[in-house]
């Protein structure tokens, strides 16, 4: 039986996207695109998230490319403007879901800024513990870290489900016995991005995908 529901925070809980502060800060959306996938890279991203000292980090990345030093400092100076919002519908399932008696955990790659964006989103207020991998210097899909919250809260693998955006991470969590599900991609407008998306629109509506998802959830929890 399922008792406890964990639940990965990036694109499944929030969004967050640099672009909000660099397609204002280059002119263009195009511009803060290509800064993204170029500058933004995953092994610096990896490093951010185990746990690595931050400034060395930044320091690390802006000496990689000194033409975009200041603006790579902005993933300090202004990483809480990163965020777009709680994503549509999740405070109202994460809401339904504790009153029907389940109790809900994080898990979730990510670097010490993930403290900073927990006090602007409401949604993390329904959480009653969690992993950080910055915290634990140790990222998923590495099995450690699902045990480390397993042993953390004193939780049984067979009943918990963890919910993740990325399949690798899902895989993950089943080989230490926890069961899983795969959270759909719920896309975002040029707009939503740049102008957030309100609390108001996530508490109301509900996408597509969600309301997929929500009913196999559903099935599995019942």
């Amino acid at each position: 039986m399922i008792r406890n529901i964990i639940f990965d925070y990036g694109s499944v809980l929030i969004r967050t996207d640099c672009r909000r502060v660099y397609a204002p800060l280059f002119g263009s959306w195009e511009k803060a695109n290509w800064f993204r996938t170029n500058i933004v890279d995953p092994e610096w991203i990896e490093r951010l998230d185990r746990g690595d000292d931050y400034g060395e980090c930044i320091a690390a990345q802006q000496a990689k490319y000194p033409d975009y030093a200041g603006a790579i400092a902005l993933y300090d100076s202004r990483y809480t403007d990163f965020l777009v919002g709680e994503m549509p519908g999740m405070y109202r399932l994460l809401s339904q879901l504790r009153a029907e008696g389940y109790h809900l955990y994080g898990l979730s790659n990510y670097s010490h800024k993930i403290y900073d964006i927990q006090a602007r989103a409401s949604i993390f207020r329904l959480i009653e513990g969690q992993v950080i991998s910055s915290d634990v210097h140790i990222t998923k899909p590495n099995s450690l870290i699902y045990k480390h919250l397993l042993d953390r809260y004193d939780l049984k693998a067979d009943e918990c489900l963890f919910i993740d955006d990325r399949k690798a991470n899902t895989d993950a969590a089943e080989s230490v016995g926890i069961r899983a599900m795969v959270f759909p991609d719920i896309p975002f407008t040029r707009r939503q991005i740049l102008e957030g998306v309100s609390k108001e629109y996530s508490d109301t509506t509900t996408p597509e995908p969600l309301a997929e998802f929500e009913k196999r959830l559903w099935k599995v929890l019942r």
